[in-house]
């Protein structure tokens, strides 16, 4: 470390003068005005006042998207728009907060390396030390990724600097003699140190460094340019290196900033324009095919570090925030100052504009003064010949860059021109607001009489001019007869859309296209001399202010209040033929910082010059757009959905899972086009939520309320401020979990206890119905037994009782008598009443008892059907008894069923099946006859007939189930079940 620090003292000794030089060019440079622009590059600084870390010395772009930042402060990621610190997870006292390196892999994981305490690793969010060694030694200067996926990290320490190489999760380190100030990972593999005093290279493959031949001083860095050649800077200048010798470039800066403690930096952008940072004038830079220090330019920026990133944006690290360089086709001309007109285009393409200090004329990029005077007020361009310009006191023909001066209207009638035009045959034309429109004619000026006094004309063919009186007029003139477009035309065309109500006050008018175009406040217009169309500024806004249109190749480019814009001229014809129809356009210029000017009256403030490079007169001066700098629209925006929040806690955007009872989601996103982040467009959805995509505008956060537990899936795109939504958006899916009672098992579980208990409910109906008619059949049963009883007790017992006494008196007759005979017959036929009735009680207690339904039903059979025709009874299953009265019931139905196959059915053969099963008797009557016609069969009876409904309300009384169907082969099938708990006993 002595070493290192003794070396470091000698170089800051060596330029100790130039540092003092330099500091004080720096003072006077930021003390005189603000920081110019790059060319061609559109610039923006974050302060630390912006939430920018201080001290940025190291700047990467992972492959998600977002900026890395090693600051002073420690490890920032950047998205666009908002800085967020990322702090080490594990902790170590002899880590310094001091981000010096690092270094995007391919893996899309992060390297840092630090002032002090070695290097660490940035993967799936985690930051965590990753040294080889318990306590690593050095200062981390740069890290490298290689694209086979190994890293190179260079380490510079008083005990020995050291080269490190990461490869399948080994690390092999090669010791460095001196201090290793720099390393370079070049496209071919080799490795380059900056060593003071020397430049090493390791060959691809080699463990042995070889000296290149080459100074080495202050602030070492290395580079390759687009042809893959390597150059080198450091304060003794510029050098090109080869593995066996350099060449000096003669391209020397000043000092260092921050003397022997600051770094360098420099690269090739897509121009092939090499920056450099870290000098203490500022930044600098010089064209590579042009390395000389005429060329060279200084932009008083104190920049440390640089990264060109995918999107060819540089990003400028400084101890006061950060700075954005964006490629733009967009370049501010301030060699013209305190624009007063628009812009007239001579015949060789060149450019005409009155400034305040006169009418400059643009050729080759350069602006020539060509005529000197503080008052012009307006320039028009003049076919074949060149500009007229007139200011308030004189009127000139600028011929190249020869102006002539005519005798004008203030000369001649005392009156100051307000505008000026040339018509179709070169003829020169001007106007004098509230007096007229003038002529010229040889030398002098004519006025016009059949034409009214107007603002604003423009000649459209010859005798022809379309004239605006602001607010009041926009008609058409044509031989004297005046043609009304707005507020509304009459005759000689139709007006169309909005088109009556005008585009406000009219500051454009420009005929192009064999048409005119008319641009006011409120909205751009276009009459072919028949019709009018209108696109009206609240359906476009951007069309709002419309100051100068020109059409290059397949699009119309304007300046407005909306910026600068372009427009495919297929889009723009259908927008004039459907107004209010969408369609992509691209706006130029610092996202939209650059507008239309809005104090001039008359306005032609966009031009073409004859390189094809269009020119704009805007509010913040003259401004030029090269249409070979524009690029194609990116459709591979990466988009990052970058947290979940509820209640105020933020869950990882990786599947979480939430907890029970949430209804109210917060989602944040962004989109990572880092070039307009400010402008970035969104569009989300949310399945089963949002039927189709939301447009959320610049809006980077949305917040769902009245969800409920359940998966969801959050989808969400970008775009930038005008281009196509990008071809692959972000998603993430998170559960809510539920709460017990919402679960799906809680939810079966409810409904298993709902159909249980209805299935518990109906058997307990079904039961009390099946011992309802057990009941009523065991009360029958019960009064025959009763009936009996009683007859038996009474009835008999006393009529037993009366034939005894008869009996007696019998006795008391004479033999023979007529009395006794009488007496004695009458005892005899009692004697037949008593054994008759002794019967029927008996019967009542023998149809109390179970029976057996088989052969009640042969008996009924025999009964019935008798020789009529062929009949069977078939019993199956385990034979139980049945109630009596069930079986009586039975015998009734069954009975009527055979009734009517014998005298309806024309059957040969009826046959009755009775199946004993363990819960339920079933009988079924199936005959081979004609069978019942199916509207019968349909309506359960004949209309009239109460046969087969009487047999189905026994049954249904009895809690049984009646039916009636077709047999196979023929026939009518009658089927009756009863439940085993109603028909057995």
């Amino acid at each position: 470390m002595r070493q290192d620090r003794a070396g470091a003292r000698c170089l800051s000794r060596r330029f100790r003068p130039v540092f003092a030089l330099g500091a004080a060019l720096f003072a006077v440079l930021a003390s005189s005005a603000a920081a110019q622009d790059v060319p061609g590059y559109g610039h923006r600084h974050w302060s630390l006042a912006d939430g920018a870390p201080p001290d940025i010395r190291a700047i990467a772009r992972t492959p998600d998207g977002f900026l890395w930042l090693g600051s002073g402060d420690g490890l920032y990621r950047f998205d666009g728009l908002r800085f967020e610190r990322v702090d080490p997870e594990d902790f170590d006292n002899f880590r310094s907060r001091q981000v010096t390196a690092l270094a995007a892999a391919k893996d899309g994981s992060l390297w840092v390396g630090y002032a002090f305490g070695g290097i660490g690793h940035l993967q799936n969010g985690k930051l965590r030390g990753a040294n080889p060694v318990k306590k690593p030694r050095g200062r981390i200067t740069d890290i490298a990724a290689a694209p086979d996926g190994s890293i190179w990290v260079s380490a510079w320490s008083g005990f020995g600097s050291q080269l490190r190489h990461f490869v399948s999760g080994k690390w092999d380190v090669i010791d460095v003699n001196g201090p290793l100030q720099r390393m370079y990972l070049a496209r071919d593999g080799a490795v380059w140190i900056a060593s003071y005093p020397n430049i090493h290279r390791l060959a691809p493959g080699s463990r042995t460094l070889t000296t290149v031949p080459g100074p080495v001083n202050l602030g070492p860095a290395f580079r390759e340019d687009r042809a893959g050649r390597l150059w080198f800077y450091s304060s003794d200048g510029l050098l090109r290196l080869t593995p066996t010798s350099f060449t000096h470039a003669g391209v020397t800066f000043g000092p260092m900033m921050n003397g022997s403690e600051g770094i360098r930096e420099m690269l090739f952008d897509e121009d092939d324009l090499l920056w450099i940072s870290g000098d203490g004038a500022g930044l600098e830079t010089v064209p590579g095919n042009a390395l000389n220090m005429d060329r060279a330019r200084t932009y008083p920026m104190r920049i440390s570090t640089l990264l060109r990133d995918r999107e060819g944006i540089v990003w400028g690290g400084a101890p006061d925030g950060l700075h954005r360089f964006v490629r733009t086709p967009v370049v501010r001309y301030d060699a013209i100052r305190g624009v007063r007109t628009g812009i007239a285009t001579g015949p060789d393409g060149s450019l005409y504009i009155g400034a305040d200090e006169g009418l400059f004329r643009i050729t080759q990029d350069k602006a020539e003064l060509v005529l000197r005077s503080s008052l012009v007020n307006d320039v028009c361009s003049v076919p074949g010949q060149g500009a007229y310009v007139f200011t308030t006191q004189n009127e000139y023909m600028v011929r190249g860059s020869k102006p002539s001066r005519i005798i004008g209207p203030r000369e001649q009638f005392h009156e100051v021109g307000s505008g000026c035009a040339a018509d179709t045959e070169g003829g020169l034309w001007q106007t004098i607001a509230g007096v007229g429109i003038y002529r010229l004619a040889g030398t002098r000026w004519i006025k016009d009489e059949s034409l009214p006094p107007v603002t604003n004309f423009v000649a459209t063919a010859p005798g022809t001019f379309v004239v605006s009186q602001p607010l009041r007029v926009v008609a058409r003139i044509r031989d004297g007869k005046a043609t009304p477009i707005w507020p509304k035309e009459t005759t000689g065309g139709t007006a169309t859309g909005e088109s009556r109500g005008g585009v406000g006050f009219v500051r454009m008018l420009k005929q192009m296209d064999g048409m005119t175009w008319i641009g006011g406040e409120a909205g751009l217009a276009r009459y072919d001399g028949r019709k009018v169309q209108q696109l009206s500024a609240r359906t476009y806004p951007w069309l709002a202010g419309v100051m100068g249109i020109v059409r290059q190749g397949a699009y119309y480019w304007l300046v407005s209040a909306g910026g600068i814009v372009r427009i495919a001229a297929a889009d723009l014809d259908r927008a004039f033929a459907q107004p209010g129809i969408l369609f992509p356009l691209a706006r130029f210029g610092e996202n939209g910082s650059i507008r239309a000017r809005t104090e001039a009256y008359v306005a032609n403030d966009a031009a073409i010059d004859n390189q094809g490079r269009l020119w704009f007169v805007t509010g913040s001066g003259i401004v030029q757009i090269d249409p070979r700098r524009i690029g194609p629209w990116r459709r591979d925006m990466p988009v990052q959905i970058t947290g979940i929040e509820v209640d105020g806690r933020t869950y990882p955007a990786t599947g979480a899972r939430l907890p029970a009872g949430t209804t109210r989601v917060g989602l944040s996103y962004v989109g990572l086009g880092l070039a307009s982040a400010e402008g970035n467009r969104y569009r989300y959805r949310l399945d089963g939520v949002d039927e189709n995509w939301v447009d959320a505008g610049e809006r980077r956060r949305v917040d769902y309320a009245g969800l409920g537990p359940g998966t969801y899936r959050f989808q969400v795109t970008a775009a930038t401020e005008d281009g196509p939504w990008a071809r692959r958006g972000a998603d993430v899916r998170f559960v809510i979990a539920p709460y017990f009672w919402q679960t799906a098992w809680f939810r079966l579980a409810v409904i298993a206890a709902v159909v249980l208990g209805g299935l518990a409910l109906f058997r307990w109906r079904v039961r009390l119905a099946m011992q309802a008619v057990h009941d009523r059949i065991e009360a029958r049963v019960a009064e025959r037994e009763r009936i009996a009883r009683d007859l038996h007790d009474t009835l008999l017992q006393g009529f037993q009782g009366l034939m005894l006494r008869f009996q007696t008196v019998l006795h008391l007759t004479p033999p023979g008598s007529p009395a006794h005979v009488a007496i004695e017959d009458a005892l005899e036929r009692a004697d037949d009443v008593l054994l008759h009735g002794r019967e029927r009680v008996r019967g009542l207690r023998e149809d109390a008892e179970p029976k057996s339904i088989a052969e009640v039903l042969r008996s009924c059979a025999a009964r019935v059907v008798a020789d009529a025709l062929e009949w069977s009874v078939d019993a199956d299953g385990a034979e139980q008894l049945v109630r009596a009265p069930v079986a009586e019931e039975l015998e009734l139905a069954v009975g009527e069923a055979l009734a009517n196959v014998v005298k309806h059915a024309g059957a040969v053969r009826v046959r009755v099946e009775v199946h004993h099963g363990r819960d339920r008797l079933a009988l079924r009557i199936v005959d081979d006859g004609t069978g019942l016609p199916e509207e019968v069969r349909a309506a359960g009876g004949r209309e009239g007939h109460f046969g087969l409904t009487g047999m189905r309300e026994r049954i249904e009384r009895l809690g049984g189930t009646f039916s009636i169907g077709n047999a196979a082969g023929g026939g009518t099938s009658i089927r009756m079940t009863l439940p085993a708990k109603i028909a057995y006993r």
